[in-house]
């Protein structure tokens, strides 16, 4: 039986190699089975810019990233976009 109860976050992690030094950043999942606790890499985000790499890192930690109640629609043609992300945004 496998408890699934998981948490993702970023990790950087530093290998050496000889005198060079090389820096990653991962997406992990942590989760628990009957063994103990384990973790998994769900993707490589290194190659992104910092920038990008922080708002992944805060939305991971739950952080709201925008202002919900700022959005405003202005000059759009189509409002399905907007209702739906309104929508998913309030799940």
């Amino acid at each position: 039986m496998v408890y699934y109860v998981a948490r993702m976050f970023m990790q950087k992690t530093i290998c050496r190699h000889g005198k060079a030094t090389y820096g990653s950043f991962l997406v992990r999942q942590s989760f628990r089975t009957p063994q103990g606790p384990r973790s998994r890499t769900i993707c490589n985000v290194t190659h992104l810019p910092p920038p990008i790499r922080e708002l992944i890192a805060q939305a991971l930690q739950g952080k709201e990233l925008v202002d919900l109640e700022t959005l405003e629609l202005s000059e759009a043609q189509s409002f399905g976009g907007l209702g739906i992300g309104l929508n998913v945004a309030s799940i």
